[in-house]
């Protein structure tokens, strides 16, 4: 009797153990199954809403998109179509924030890739230069790109930095570019002129170089350089960069100052140095400045007088006029000549700047006379005013 109590009592006891464990199992199987309808649930919305997208049915599209979202809310592709459809109705910050929700759950995938590049576009339609210049970063340093993929986007990380005027990290990624595309005249020259705007001038003469031995009828990039040369003191290379400028547009008056002034300093022949103020003077037949060097290196009265038409008291012209009469009265002893000469060295006299060279040219002409030949002239003269009160006087 009592065994049967106690097998009574054990069973109760199994029975009371097992069916709590029964109903936990139960419960378990129930979780599980729901997590499996949401993620099929969510992928027939997404696969509608994916539909209605593509058709350009955007308000279906969203509600699709958004209950497949609120079914699942790890799925990467739900985010990226609700950050296109965003995209193609103008709601850019929505856009936006889609997007990014895409690339966190699914960072390394090769739409991620796709997503960071249309949030760079966005961000640039934006003017949001920060953030897309940190977008470009992570296209540049996260994923595997062709050679073609990481040319834009050096270029488009380069043009935001320029833009946000920082030039040295610019320099960088300009130089990466660079290595990408070696034999890219304009990548050189913006290369060149990142250096310039860093202060790295002897760097940006190498890449400006290097871009006109790509490009020799560079003529915008061989006038740079031959400033360049100029400004460093380099009289012969910049002189031979004119030079080639010069027979490519002879009439760039320019130029042919360059070549004059370089010319000078080179030493070059008074041949060559005239030929060329004859070429500023027929572009520019009223510079006096032309007119008095061209005077000058040839003595010709007919450039003197040209000059004397726009400025009759200048001083270097009136004394250049006195010199040619000085010159042929020398030649003749005409007294005319000497006349001449001395008029004009008077007038270039009165110029500051002529003053002393004219005064001397006046005194070889008509010396000044010596202290005893002024006594002496004195003597005769009070000589002779008293010879006339005697006479008067008889």
């Amino acid at each position: 009797m009592k065994k049967s109590i106690l097998f009574v009592m054990l069973t109760g006891l199994l029975l009371a153990g097992v069916v709590p464990l029964a109903n936990a199992q139960e419960d378990n199987d129930e979780i599980q199954m729901t997590k499996a309808d949401s993620v099929k649930l969510s992928g027939r919305h997404l696969s509608f809403g994916g539909r209605y997208l593509n058709s350009k049915q955007y308000e279906d599209a969203e509600i699709q998109l958004k209950k497949a979202w609120g079914y699942n809310p790890t799925r990467s592709t739900t985010a990226r179509y609700l950050g296109k459809l965003y995209k193609e109705t103008d709601r850019l910050d929505d856009s936006i924030e889609w997007y990014k929700k895409s690339t966190e759950l699914d960072p390394k995938s090769k739409y991620a890739r796709g997503a960071y590049q249309v949030m760079t576009e966005l961000y640039i339609y934006q003017e949001n230069r920060l953030e897309a210049i940190e977008a470009y970063k992570t296209l540049l340093n996260d994923f595997q790109n062709s050679t073609e993929q990481e040319i834009q986007i050096l270029h488009g990380l380069v043009s935001l930095l320029i833009e946000e005027k920082n030039m040295e990290e610019a320099l960088e990624y300009a130089k990466l570019w660079g290595e990408l595309a070696p034999d890219s005249p304009d990548v050189r020259d913006m290369i060149a002129k990142l250096h310039l705007s860093t202060g790295e001038e002897d760097a940006a003469l190498v890449e400006i170089e290097k871009v006109l031995e790509m490009n020799p009828k560079d003529f915008v990039t061989l006038e740079n350089l031959a400033g360049m040369y100029a400004n460093r003191g380099d009289s012969k290379k910049a002189y031979n960069a004119y030079r080639k400028l010069h027979n490519n547009t002879p009439d760039n008056y320019l130029y042919i100052d360059n070549l004059f002034n370089l010319g000078k300093q080179l030493g070059k022949s008074e041949r060559s140095q005239t030929s060329l103020l004859n070429k500023m003077v027929k572009l520019q037949p009223n510079n006096l400045s032309v007119i008095e060097q061209l005077a000058e290196k040839t003595g010709g009265i007919y450039m003197i007088n040209r000059g004397l038409k726009q400025d009759a008291r200048n001083g270097k012209l009136n004394y250049l006029k006195g010199q040619f009469y000085y010159n042929k009265w020398k030649a003749a002893k005409a007294l005319s000549d000497s006349t001449n000469a001395m008029k004009y060295y008077r007038i270039a006299h009165k110029d500051p700047q002529w003053e002393g060279l004219a005064k001397r040219m006046i005194d070889e002409i008509d010396p000044p006379l010596t202290v005893e030949e002024i006594a002496k002239r004195a003597f005769f003269k009070e000589k002779a005013k008293e010879e006339i009160k005697q006479e008067g006087k008889k």
